[in-house]
């Protein structure tokens, strides 16, 4: 789709057009080169005037578009991520919110942007995602909400804030699956895919082999070393499953900050939301994203949290489902075989890639050209990652 226009976009917030024309659309580019790679995001900034007394206002949105090369959509799977991701906010997310209203909840699940319009394509009776499929949602930007410094990461307090909301959006989930299973299974757990990652790009192993073996502590663990997915997810696991991201690096949140300290926080990009252990979102999250420096202070902290926050959120929903700590350091064990090395990845190519990296067309690099700019706090982390996991038991 073109940077300068999206098709009978008129048609497309009809719902946001009560009584008001379009006026005038001014379409940019949101985000940089290699700072996204699943979707081209725009700004869109629209001009509405009031059919009744010509009164003008600005409605700011974001647009999420397909990738604009056929390596990245076959890589992200489109036909099923856009699709999926679409349902989120047209189902599965209402479904979410009306359950909790049912239970008299007040403060619902608010960590993700208002969905403003969807589309696959302008077809008739079809459900082929093409050229003209796009998400409107709000922009969340002049709300205050931004990506972090990915560079800087994450510090204590606002790495809590978005363990909270984590732990909300699998409360909900499972208490709504324990409670109600059949809304359930046919309002959510129906849209909820399981990513895999294609064959041809998950070769990824001997790098992160010989970044691990440059440390000599290390270096005896390698052959535990495994790339992002060649080892295969395991089944779900019961009665614990629930509603997980399973994309939760730093871009993929946004945070608002008052006088320093984080007030609020979104997640963004539901493309491979899944059913699975609440462990691979909290295994993921932290050591794809946080600070070496936080994560060796306070990593049994944030743990703690996390399960305090998750159990607390479901005695809310008058779920009764008991979910001790050691259970839950189980299921941190049970994901780890395949969320090491997807956390291991993200942490040395997404969280710590170039800014302004490569285009979205351009090919993969090669490993060699990956180890060849990896800085050495990021070397630190990865060995560390290495070390703790081994100790914990959670790199086998």
């Amino acid at each position: 789709m073109s940077c300068t226009q999206i098709k009978q976009l008129e048609t497309l917030l009809r719902k946001q057009l009560t009584k008001k024309t379009i006026k005038n659309v001014n379409i940019s580019r949101l985000t940089e080169p290699g700072e996204n790679f699943g979707s081209i995001m725009y700004k869109l900034d629209i001009v509405l005037s009031n059919n009744d007394n010509g009164t003008e206002e600005i409605l700011q949105a974001v647009a999420k578009t397909l990738p604009d090369t056929e390596l990245w959509r076959k890589i992200f799977n489109i036909q099923v991520t856009y699709t999926n991701e679409m349902a989120f906010y047209e189902i599965v997310l209402p479904t979410f919110l009306e359950f909790q209203r049912s239970l008299g909840i007040n403060e619902v699940i608010n960590c993700f942007a208002e969905c403003l319009a969807v589309r696959k394509n302008l077809l008739e009776n079809s459900d082929i995602i093409d050229d003209d499929a796009v998400i409107v949602l709000e922009n969340l930007i002049p709300k205050g909400y931004n990506n972090i410094d990915r560079f800087k990461g994450f510090d204590l307090n606002t790495t809590k804030i978005i363990l909270k909301d984590i732990a909300h959006l699998h409360a909900v989930a499972l208490s709504l699956k324990l409670k109600d299973p059949k809304t359930f299974d046919e309002k959510v757990k129906k849209y909820c895919h399981v990513y895999e990652v294609p064959k041809e790009h998950n070769t990824n192993n001997g790098f992160l082999k010989a970044l691990i073996a440059e440390n000599e502590e290390c270096r005896q663990y390698v052959s535990r070393i495994h790339g992002w997915g060649e080892i295969a997810k395991s089944p779900p696991r019961e009665p614990f499953a629930t509603v997980v991201h399973e994309d939760l690096w730093t871009n993929n949140t946004m945070q608002k900050f008052e006088n320093g300290q984080p007030i609020g926080n979104k997640l963004v990009d539901l493309q491979i939301y899944e059913y699975g252990s609440p462990a691979a979102d909290v295994f993921f999250f932290i050591f794809s994203s946080i600070p070496l420096e936080v994560l060796k202070r306070h990593l049994d902290d944030l743990l703690h949290f996390y399960h305090e926050s998750l159990t607390s959120l479901l005695k809310k929903h008058k779920c009764d489902l008991k979910f001790s700590y050691d259970q839950f350091l189980e299921e941190m064990e049970f994901v780890s075989a395949y969320e090491f090395g997807h956390a291991l990845l993200f942490h040395i190519i997404a969280v710590n890639g170039k800014k302004g990296g490569r285009e979205s067309s351009e090919e993969i690099p090669s490993e060699d050209k990956f180890l060849k700019y990896i800085s050495q706090p990021v070397k630190e982390k990865a060995w560390y990652m290495v070390k703790e996991c081994v100790k914990r038991g959670w790199l086998k």
